[in-house]
């Protein structure tokens, strides 16, 4: 078994909590501005990815914890938007989506052969991540 990097394990962490917490703030902007322009599925959607993306990060922060982590509270910058089209929101979204994947991937990559618990659990994330980012992309498709 490789050796377990708690540090690195513990930086990659913090970063993913910081963008799922980014991502909490951001889908709900998303969903209230979403909501002025009368599109319900829309909204419904971006506001399960708010509830989604808190519960993402506290389960992150409880591995975090797990591993002797602080978690600091702070948030990934949200670049603000130059138009706040749906299909503007949708494509911000499917941006972050595939940030956050990225993140999960670098962290599994981090771990791999060293901790199989923290693995499991970054590859069930993964698996959720990359679900999103397909549903969005399908929604933005409807919407050409």
């Amino acid at each position: 078994m490789i050796q377990f990097n708690r540090d690195r394990a513990i930086n990659f962490l913090q970063q993913i909590l910081e963008f799922e917490l980014a991502g909490v703030v951001r889908y709900t902007t998303y969903s209230l501005i979403a909501n002025d322009n009368n599109k319900s599925e829309i909204v419904d959607f971006l506001e399960e990815q708010a509830e989604e993306s808190l519960f993402h990060s506290q389960k992150v922060g409880k591995v975090l914890v797990s591993i002797n982590g602080i978690p600091h509270s702070r948030i990934a910058p949200i670049a603000e938007l130059e138009s706040y089209s749906v299909k503007d929101i949708l494509k911000a979204s499917l941006a972050h989506e595939k940030q956050a994947l990225g993140l999960y991937e670098k962290l599994l990559d981090a771990l791999k052969g060293s901790n199989s618990d923290i693995e499991k659990f970054v590859s069930n994330m993964i698996e959720e991540e990359s679900n999103h980012t397909q549903e969005l992309a399908e929604m933005i498709d409807r919407l050409n």
